[in-house]
C-alpha cells in the first residue's frame, strides 16, 4: 500500500513540468510498482528493465528533469536485480539478472549523454552506478548461496531421517517379522500338540509386540525427529536377543569387558542382530549358532557370528542390503566387517576400534 502511494506521489511533480516529464515519471512509478505487485517472478524484472531501457532511448525532453526520478528508479532496479539473482533458477537468474543490472548501469546515461562533455560525464556515471550494482549482485549471490545451503541441509536431514527409518525397519521390524514367518512355516509342517501350540502363540505374541514397539519408535522419529534420539543398544541386551530364537544360540564372551563407547556397543549389537536375522532367512536348518565377543587392546572389539549351515533349500530370497549398510556404518567408526563361507556354514565378523 505504501509503495502504491509512493508511486502515485512520484507522478505529482510531472503535473507542474512540461509534458515530456511524464515519461521518466511514469517509468519510475511503474518500475517501483513492479517491485511490490509481485507478478510472475520473471515478468517483473524483465518488464522493468525493458521499460527503463526504452525510456533511456526514447526520452527527448529536458535532461535535468530526469534527476528527479532517477534515484527511485535506480533503487527499484537494484531491488529487482537482487530478487532475480537470488530467487530464479540458474539459467534465468543469469539472463534476467544481467538484463536488469544492465538497465541499472546505463540509467545515468539518460542524463550524462546530454551534458556538454558527454564522454567524461558518462564514464563517471557508469562508475558511480557500478558500485551499488556490484554490491547488489554480491549480496544476491551471497543470499543465494545461503538459501542453497539451507535447502541442502534440509535435504540432507530428510535423507538421514529416511535412512534412520529404513535402518529401524530393517533391523527390528524385519527381524521380528522374519521370526514370525518362520515360526508359522514350522507350525504348518510339524504336528504341534496343544502345549506346543500354546508356546508358539506366546512367542508369536511377544514377537508381534516387539515389532509394534519398533514401529512406534519409527513413527516417533517421523513425527518429531528432533525429540526421538537414535536407538542405542548395549551388549548387556545380547542375551535377551538370543532368547528370541527357538534354539538359543551360544554366547561366548569374556568375563569382563572394558567400558566401550556407546556407538561401538550399538554397532556390535546390530552386527549380531543382522547376522542372526540372515541365518533365520537363509539357513534355518543350522543346528549350531555361535555369537562370540572378544576384546584385544590395540585392535578393539570383535564380534563373530558363525553358523554350521547348510543353507535351507527353501531359504527366503531377497534382501542383500542389510550387510552393505552395516558395513558402511562400521567403516564410519573406523572398523571393518567381513562375511563369507565358513566350513559348512557362514560367518559374519566385525572389528570395531575402541580406542584402548
Amino acid at each position: 500500500m505504501l509503495t502504491a502511494v509512493a508511486a502515485v506521489l512520484l507522478l505529482l511533480p510531472a503535473a507542474a513540468a512540461p509534458w515530456t516529464a511524464w515519461l521518466p515519471a511514469t517509468a519510475a512509478a511503474l518500475v517501483l510498482a513492479l517491485t511490490t505487485l509481485r507478478p510472475p517472478p520473471v515478468l517483473a524484472p524483465v518488464a522493468a528493465a525493458l521499460l527503463s531501457l526504452a525510456v533511456d532511448v526514447g526520452y527527448l525532453g529536458d535532461h535535468g528533469l530526469t534527476l528527479l526520478w532517477m534515484p527511485v528508479e535506480f533503487a527499484a532496479l537494484l531491488v529487482l536485480v537482487v530478487r532475480s539473482v537470488r530467487r530464479l533458477t540458474d539459467r534465468r537468474a543469469w539472463a534476467v539478472g544481467t538484463l536488469t543490472a544492465t538497465a541499472a548501469l546505463v540509467l545515468p546515461l539518460r542524463f550524462t549523454l546530454r551534458q556538454p562533455r558527454p564522454a567524461d560525464a558518462s564514464v563517471a556515471g557508469l562508475l558511480l552506478a557500478a558500485v551499488p550494482v556490484a554490491a547488489g549482485l554480491g549480496a544476491a549471490l551471497y543470499l543465494r548461496g545461503q538459501d542453497d545451503r539451507r535447502a541442502r541441509a534440509v535435504r540432507d536431514a530428510r535423507h538421514q531421517q529416511r535412512l534412520t527409518v529404513a535402518r529401524d525397519l530393517h533391523d527390528y521390524v524385519a527381524h521380528e517379522l522374519t521370526g514370525i514367518l518362520l515360526e508359522v512355516q514350522a507350525a504348518q509342517v510339524s504336528g504341534y500338540d496343544a502345549d506346543e501350540n500354546a508356546r508358539l502363540l506366546t512367542r508369536l505374541e511377544a514377537a508381534g509386540q516387539r515389532a509394534l514397539a519398533s514401529m512406534d519408535h519409527t513413527l516417533d522419529t517421523l513425527r518429531a525427529p528432533e525429540a526421538a534420539g537414535p536407538r542405542r543398544h548395549t551388549l548387556t541386551e545380547l542375551p535377551a536377543l538370543l532368547d528370541h530364537f527357538p534354539d538359543r544360540p551360544t554366547l561366548q564372551r569374556p568375563a569382563e569387558l572394558p567400558p566401550l563407547p556407546p556407538a561401538v556397543e550399538d554397532a556390535a549389537y546390530r552386527v549380531a542382530l543382522e547376522a542372526l536375522t540372515n541365518i533365520r532367512r537363509h539357513a534355518p536348518a543350522a543346528d549350531r549358532i555361535t555369537v562370540a565377543l572378544a576384546h584385544h587392546p590395540g585392535t578393539g572389539l570383535t564380534v563373530t557370528v558363525t553358523d554350521t549351515g547348510p543353507a535351507h533349500p527353501r531359504a527366503r530370497p531377497g534382501g542383500g542390503t542389510g550387510l552393505a549398510a552395516l558395513r558402511a556404518r562400521i567403516a564410519d567408526l573406523g572398523g571393518e566387517l567381513t562375511a563369507g563361507p565358513h566350513g559348512t556354514g557362514w560367518q559374519v565378523a566385525a572389528t570395531l576400534p575402541t580406542g584402548g
